[in-house]
């Protein structure tokens, strides 16, 4: 905080608060600290290391969890304000030589309690200790005038020290360089103050700068609009930075998956050469046997040679039909990866564009719209976890009893059930209450599901087993998970979470 506007902020308090008995001390946080003298209120808020002077109706100040600090002052008078020019402190003097010394020192901020000279705590309370005689000198203008070049003057902003460099000050008399602090000094603790927006950073100032939002005679009323300010503004930033930032980690997972899945759509897309190869085995049985390992044979258009490997202990014919079969499988398992492929594509573009609009938001309150609805404070364990796609919820029990609960409590006769074939696994619901027609797409992203969270994960190909839930039972005695089924059909699909 400015070294001139702590000292305004002293000289007024002085007139409120001195002869005046303080009430009371407590803090609600950990940051915040609460003054109630007779007639007035004064919050200091510790907000990111730096301070913040509010004040607050004595009747609106938090009733419950307060703690009470500088227990040995309350009930005192306040005899005396002392200001120590050119610095950013003052101290309030009360009866039994009990003495608060504020300290505006940026991030390190604190409030010190001392009885006459010794030193006995602080507010933040993990704040470091300061001596009281740090700030007993008396400085002056000639002292300051006499002894110091603008890069000396620590109280002084950029500006200030800019003004005084472009007016020669270091070359002037001591008499040159006093006039021209005291100009400063002098308009600093009288002029209007001004609730500046500069750079998308609120400030207090004494001037006019970049968007001017408000103006104040009072120091205190100018410091309390600027802390609702400040504050608000940088939790505002902090929680869309924070917000900014998850999306942007999911963005570089769906990046990531996106890569995976081009690569693995590249691979499986050269599945054809398997067809090519059974082909040009089919063409020259006339020289294979069984028993070769391998041949070298020429190419359809007689330009190159391919070597083939075959497995010994199959005929020719046997090692077409196996190259047939890899053909055909990865040719399915090419239509699933394609269309995962097109879903991440679809994600990367919507995650993108929900990015773009996070980044526009410029209100707290526009920003905690768009995030996720807050949770219950005891939310209820559920037997399930659950996607939407196309529309559809989609629900995967998390284990064998949640399964046989999430079939009996949280499914209905509609909905479709999903299995993997002959292995254990999750069950896995396609919501259905509505009675709607479910598409190929969707039943494909359940079985997909299914198959992930099965002990068929790890497999190329999966077979998954569905029907309408209501074709699904759970037989008297059965184990956990167990259940019996009538009227499936099964589906080949990829494991993809």
């Amino acid at each position: 905080m400015h070294a001139f506007l702590i000292e305004r902020l002293a000289n007024e308090l002085s007139s409120k608060i001195e002869g005046k008995s303080l009430n009371e001390v407590f803090t609600t946080s950990k940051h915040e600290i609460n003054f109630v003298f007779e007639d007035f209120g004064l919050k200091i808020n510790f907000f990111q290391g730096l301070s913040f002077f509010q004040t607050p109706e004595i009747q609106k100040l938090q009733k419950k969890n307060r703690l009470p600090v500088f227990r040995s002052i309350v009930g005192l008078n306040v005899t005396k304000i002392n200001v120590y020019p050119f610095d950013r402190c003052f101290a309030i003097y009360f009866e039994n030589d009990e003495i608060l010394q504020f300290f505006g020192y940026g991030r390190f901020s604190q409030i010190s309690h001392y009885k006459m000279d010794e030193w006995l705590e602080n507010f933040p309370v993990k704040s470091k200790q300061i001596p009281m005689d740090k700030h007993t000198k008396d400085v002056n203008l000639s002292w300051i005038a006499d002894n110091t070049r603008t890069e000396d003057l620590k109280f002084l902003d950029q500006n200030q020290q800019k003004y005084l460099n472009d007016n020669g000050f270091n070359d002037e008399s001591v008499h040159q360089k006093k006039q021209q602090l005291a100009d400063i000094y002098h308009k600093s603790l009288t002029t209007s103050l001004f609730i500046n927006k500069v750079n998308s950073k609120y400030e207090l100032y004494f001037e006019k700068r970049g968007e001017t939002i408000s103006a104040f005679n009072s120091s205190f009323e100018a410091s309390d609009q600027f802390a609702r300010n400040y504050i608000s503004h940088q939790v505002f930033l902090q929680t869309k930075n924070a917000h900014l930032g998850a999306l942007n980690k999911e963005y570089q997972r769906l990046s990531k998956r996106l890569k995976h899945a081009q690569i693995h759509v590249k691979e499986l897309s050269e599945s054809k050469k398997y067809k090519d190869k059974a082909d040009l085995i089919m063409a020259n049985l006339w020289q294979l046997k069984k028993g070769m390992g391998e041949v070298t044979l020429p190419t359809f258009d007689g330009e190159n040679q391919v070597t083939l490997k075959l497995k010994k202990d199959l005929s020719p014919q046997d090692n077409a039909t196996r190259l047939y079969t890899k053909g055909k499988n990865e040719k399915i398992r090419l239509k699933f990866a394609s269309k995962n492929l097109e879903l991440i594509e679809r994600e990367i573009v919507e995650k993108s564009n929900e990015i773009k609009r996070v980044e526009l938001i410029d209100k707290l309150n526009d920003l905690r719209k768009i995030k996720q609805p807050k949770q219950a404070q005891q939310p209820i364990k559920l037997p399930y976890r659950e996607i939407t796609y196309a529309g559809f919820q989609i629900r995967i029990g998390k284990g064998a009893r949640e399964n046989d609960e999430l079939l009996r409590n949280f499914s209905s006769k509609n909905d479709v059930w999903l299995h993997a074939k002959d292995v254990s696994g999750s069950h896995v619901i396609i919501r259905n209450p509505g009675n709607q027609m479910i598409t190929e797409a969707v039943i494909e992203r359940a079985a997909q599901m299914a198959a992930h969270y099965s002990k068929a994960k790890s497999e190329g190909l999966a077979a998954v087993i569905y029907c309408d839930r209501k074709y699904v039972r759970k037989p008297k005695g059965a184990h956990p998970g167990m259940v019996k089924v009538d009227r499936e059909a099964t589906i080949l699909v990829e494991p993809q979470s």
